[in-house]
């Protein structure tokens, strides 16, 4: 049986992958510190809506927590898209896994994103001033929110340390 020795143009494609997954991963990491501070300031203003009994402050907090969480939107929405553009799949690639095997985490997100339109919808709808009662209602979405996001980032620093574990045993 006759073996092949891999063509030198291989080992440069392999080491580009695995340089790119580095820098993924640290990009990834960088964005998830940042993304969960923002997301543990939401969890705090939504807690302060829950609990102000005054309704003039009550209704100034829901506009800024309304901002917030418009911000928030923002930025998980382009770090998402960069995460399947290229995260997930430098990371099904080192893995040897299929790209679906981010589905469930995907969708984690998507009830996550749910939840935040069913508050923004809520509170676009909402009659002014909004009630104590109305304002806990539409912070009980957030919460949920917070909830599914809260394990995501959890999922993916798990895979990302895998990744940084693996790598570094074989000396990338």
């Amino acid at each position: 049986m006759k073996t092949h020795a891999p063509t030198p143009g291989a080992y440069h494609a392999a080491d580009a992958r695995h340089f790119l997954l580095e820098n993924a991963v640290v990009r990834a990491k960088q964005e998830h510190d940042l993304l969960k501070e923002e997301l543990q300031d939401l969890y705090a203003q939504v807690c302060t809506v829950r609990s102000d009994e005054d309704e003039i402050r009550l209704n100034r907090e829901i506009r800024q927590l309304n901002d917030s969480v418009k911000h928030f939107m923002k930025e998980w929405s382009d770090h998402t898209k960069w995460e399947e553009s290229e995260l997930f799949p430098y990371a099904a690639w080192y893995l040897g896994a299929e790209p679906d095997m981010f589905a469930l985490m995907e969708q984690e997100y998507e009830l996550a994103e749910q939840y935040i339109q069913a508050f923004l919808h809520t509170l676009d709808r909402a009659v002014i001033p909004v009630s104590h009662e109305e304002a806990r209602k539409m912070a009980s979405y957030l919460l949920q929110a917070y909830a599914f996001l809260k394990n995501r980032f959890q999922e993916e620093e798990e895979i990302m340390q895998s990744l940084t574990d693996r790598s570094n045993g074989y000396g990338f």
